[in-house]
């Protein structure tokens, strides 16, 4: 039988998630207390057989208590394979590879770090036979009593050893402002003036990186095969289907040990309360500290096959007029502030003309609403990407 798995795990709880199970030993559960927090390294990469410069992320887990995880910087990171590739660090806590390579068929990776006096590595992984995705399909549909859109994947069948799935999907989509202007206003000499605008402000671009893990075991059936699975599903009142729609779906054939480790967290997860008193023990991934094999380690690092595929479709594709067309921008109050407030939230780029109101004998009373009403780039970008169909 075909075991699919969809764990959705905000990002920001599997942090503080880690944090719960890294105070407690394999035989003992410890109430969690400040006192006895336990510092445990996390380790986030994998190399694929993408032509790209690679990442590694190095934090520490971190205390309930405290604001958020700490990037691990100073760390000497390296890939033993075909070569070694050096990976520096860009940004705290992430290592990028000096070079762009690609991970090749019957070579041996193994992850090395060093930070602190102490050594770390990862068991050899070796890329696995990549499998392309036949077709991402968009479809409309009610889903747990909404209606919307489900993008779903499917695979061609075929005979190999790839029998463990991770997807990723990177969405885009077309919006406008909730305003479309010509004009904005600008202060000259302490005097608001009206002028033309001089940028795109109504038509913009947005991408989102998917926040779920997503896994696919096919290992029990006679063919390496996967059917309609549902990969997101987007609310018909949902700004991201208000004009365009597409999605980037990113498939990696992973080794059985990635997949066991993803599947660990989902099985850890699905406490009511991730902080109860009766969490599970800690469990590792594949890397370990080679003069200390008892330290905790949080991580797995992984070779892996990577195809990508994308799709298309607008919101007249599902739907007719009578749906509404969400913005971005749900609160857009026009007001007219008295004209020293005027000019401080002009010069501060915090609003947009919205009407000049001519006034007899007197100064024009200028409207204006929050930036975001009229200003796309606010929420996006007015750039069109590269690969985008109309």
């Amino acid at each position: 039988m075909k075991v699919i798995k969809r764990i959705t795990i905000n990002k920001k709880l599997l942090l503080l998630f880690l944090l719960s199970i890294a105070v407690f030993s394999c035989v003992e559960e410890i109430p969690i207390e400040p006192e006895t927090f336990e510092e445990a390294i996390v380790i986030e990469g994998s190399i694929t057989n993408e032509e790209k410069q690679h990442q590694i992320k190095l934090s520490k887990a971190f205390k309930i208590d405290t604001t958020g995880p700490n990037p691990l910087s100073g760390a000497s990171v390296t890939v033993a394979g075909d070569r070694e590739y050096i990976f520096e660090e860009s940004e705290p806590g992430i290592y990028t590879s000096t070079k762009i390579f690609s991970a090749q068929p019957g070579v041996e990776y193994q992850l090395s770090i060093q930070t602190n006096g102490e050594e770390y590595k990862s068991e050899p992984m070796q890329l696995l036979n990549n499998r392309e995705i036949a077709s991402i399909n968009a479809n409309r549909i009610t889903y747990e009593g909404d209606d919307g859109v489900a993008i779903t994947l499917n695979q061609e069948s075929t005979q190999s050893d790839a029998n463990y799935y991770r997807y990723e999907y990177s969405e885009t989509f077309k919006f406008n402002s909730r305003f479309f202007k010509t004009s904005d206003l600008v202060i000259r000499d302490g005097i608001p003036v009206e002028v033309p605008k001089t940028k795109e402000e109504y038509t913009c671009y947005r991408t989102e990186e998917s926040q779920d893990i997503i896994l696919a075991n096919t290992n029990s059936l006679s063919e390496d095969n996967v059917n309609n699975l549902l990969l997101t599903f987007i609310n018909a009142d949902d700004p991201k289907l208000a004009r365009r729609y597409s999605v980037l779906v990113k498939q990696y054939v992973i080794s059985r040990g990635a997949y066991n480790y993803y599947a660990t967290l989902e099985e850890l997860s699905g406490s009511d309360n991730v902080f109860s008193q009766s969490q599970p023990g800690y469990f590792s991934g594949n890397i370990e500290n080679i003069n200390n094999p008892d330290e905790k380690i949080i991580g797995f690092f992984d070779v892996s096959s990577v195809s990508t595929k994308r799709t298309f479709f607008s919101y007249e594709d599902f739907f007719d007029s009578e749906h509404s067309n969400p913005y971005l921008a749900s609160y857009c109050p026009i007001e007219s502030p008295d004209l020293p407030h005027l000019i401080e939230l002009v010069e501060n780029r915090n609003v947009r003309w919205f009407s000049t109101v001519p006034v007899p004998f007197g100064t024009p009373v200028f409207e204006i609403v929050p930036a975001s009403c009229v200003d796309c780039t606010v929420f996006g970008s007015n750039e069109v990407p590269d690969f985008w169909e109309e």
